[in-house]
């Protein structure tokens, strides 16, 4: 039998904290019908269990080689030979046939740098809360801080990424943020309206450590700005904040944009 050679490569960061969220995140990757080479990246000296649970899926285990997310995931991307590129929270989920709603969306579309789709949002037991759903408004969104290209439901051409530089090291909290945005400059963000993944809400997410929400992004924001816009953003940006929480607290609500 031949196998065909995949087109994806997943990079899945973990510490080796969260098992059996992780057991679910590569169940999930295991049940897609694109096929995708794995590569987790963790602690140099992984616990007996990690190691275990890495034996039991086809994956590659990683030792990081630096600090932070952005180092694991650059590690993870750097020696690819695939077509695209994606991570993947070792808490998240990818939905049923994702990644080859993906990549044929890519392959029809040349001048697409990214694919992003809708990313149903689940509690720490797996349970729905609701759906975010971008729309093809949200690329233009950007710029002004309103981020609704959310990472999990996202996936790269491998050339793109490697034209405008992978993740920025620096960034602890808005890394996706930063890569987006310069994807946005290469070439085109394309919707795909589906769910792709499910980012799982808990208290130990990046996110919700985060005790400064808006600093990190609007250091991202003020390399991408224009000169005219950046000049006035103490101006536009309190509005531009309070519309960005304002529509999300309507997809909270309804999961409509």
């Amino acid at each position: 039998m031949t196998h065909r050679r995949p087109r994806v490569r997943l990079v899945v960061p973990t510490t080796g904290g969260r098992l059996t969220y992780l057991e679910q995140c590569l169940a999930s990757i295991g049940r897609q019908d694109e096929p995708a080479e794995v590569v987790i990246v963790g602690p140099a000296a992984p616990s007996p269990a990690l190691r275990e649970l890495v034996r039991s899926h086809p994956c590659r285990y990683a030792a990081e080689s630096g600090r932070g997310l952005s180092n694991a995931v650059n590690q993870g991307w750097t020696d690819a030979d695939t077509d695209y590129l994606g991570w993947l929270g070792d808490d998240d989920l990818l939905t049923e046939g994702s990644l080859s709603a993906a990549v044929g969306e890519l392959e029809r579309t040349p001048s697409a740098a990214m694919v992003y789709g809708k990313v149903g949002v689940i509690d720490s037991s797996g349970n729905d809360l609701y759906t975010m759903r971008p729309g093809r408004l949200a690329p233009w969104l950007l710029p002004y801080g309103v981020n609704f290209v959310w990472q999990p439901g996202s996936l790269y051409r491998r050339a793109a990424v490697r034209q405008v530089g992978m993740l920025d090291p620096s960034l602890r909290y808005t890394m996706d943020f930063d890569l987006h945005l310069r994807l946005r400059e290469y070439g085109r963000l394309r919707y795909l309206p589906r769910p792709l993944a499910c980012y799982r809400s808990h208290p130990d997410t990046l996110t919700a450590t985060n005790p400064e929400p808006y600093g990190e992004r609007r250091q991202v924001m003020s390399r991408h700005l224009g000169p005219v816009a950046g000049a006035l953003q103490a101006c536009w940006w309190p509005a531009a904040k309070g519309a960005g929480r304002a529509l999300g607290a309507l997809q909270v609500r309804t999961g409509r944009t």
